[in-house]
């Protein structure tokens, strides 16, 4: 047992390192879902926790981007304000607009919402697998949504695996989804976020193809030693997130959790062989 633990300390020392090498490397994209307090619901943080998180990042000089900003950084090297970091709400529930948008205005903070193009203003009964029943943001809410200085990026049409979808299935998703958006909202859209974090070299092959610039994953396939903008890391936020937790997550040391993470997904695939 003691060489067990000695080995993760080595381990995560070793991590520690590479993280503090790389820490210039990838801006922290913070992930979210619910804002609300849902029972047994990873995904769902509750409101008094998302508050004294923004509050810790006004304290502390955080500075929230837009995905332009982040894309103009990765790709032509244009500087940052300082402590830059990106919040993104995946699905587009009812709550980031009634419960996370005035709190955001309150510390002058901007978002991204990445909305599913057939689910909008509708129950969350794609998540079939014992979800609390939950509505979405209607097009009227993402409108208001924008007009309060907040941001509207792709999400695909149906939500499914990518990685599971044919290049047939991938083009409609992505391609459709960008369209709706598009029309309804009058903006462009020019990035992408896949669902569950899924997606694979024919997924990647088709964002671009339908004209995104850039997309985010979670912590799969990532490539943590060279930026990748089609496969963008996140960090999720679930609802026992602790106060100790979020500060190493928002710290220079961010790509640490990522990397464990990454490793841990690894590592259960690698057993299953």
């Amino acid at each position: 047992m003691i060489y067990l633990f000695l080995a993760l300390i080595i381990l995560m020392l070793l991590g520690g390192f590479f993280c503090y090498k790389k820490m210039n490397l990838y801006i922290p994209v913070l992930m979210y879902h619910r804002i609300a307090t849902v029972e047994n619901d990873r995904n769902s943080l509750p409101i008094e926790k998302f508050a004294w998180q923004l509050e810790y990042l006004q304290k502390n000089n955080f500075n929230t981007i837009s995905l332009k900003m982040l894309y103009d950084f990765y790709t032509k090297g244009i500087k940052l304000p300082k402590n830059p970091i990106v919040l993104t709400f995946d699905d587009g529930y009812k709550d980031n607009f009634i419960s996370a948008l005035p709190l955001l205005k309150k510390y002058n903070m901007t978002a991204v919402v990445f909305p599913i193009a057939n689910w909008i203003g509708k129950p969350n009964k794609w998540e079939n697998f014992g979800k609390e029943l939950t509505t979405t943001m209607n097009w009227q809410d993402l409108k208001s949504w924008q007009e309060n200085g907040q941001e509207i990026a792709s999400h695909t049409v149906e939500h499914p695996f990518l990685n599971n979808c044919s290049r047939q299935e991938l083009l409609a998703e992505l391609s459709n989804s960008k369209k709706i958006l598009q029309e309804k909202l009058q903006t462009s859209m020019d990035f992408l976020c896949y669902p569950y974090g899924k997606f694979d070299a024919d997924t990647v092959a088709i964002a671009k193809q339908s004209g995104y610039k850039a997309a985010f994953a979670i912590f799969e396939n990532v490539n943590l030693g060279k930026v990748n903008i089609f496969a963008l890391p996140r960090i999720p936020i679930p609802s026992h997130q602790s106060e100790w937790e979020f500060k190493l997550k928002t710290s220079k040391l961010f790509l640490l959790f990522v990397a464990m993470r990454k490793w841990e997904r690894d590592l259960k695939k690698w057993r299953k062989k």
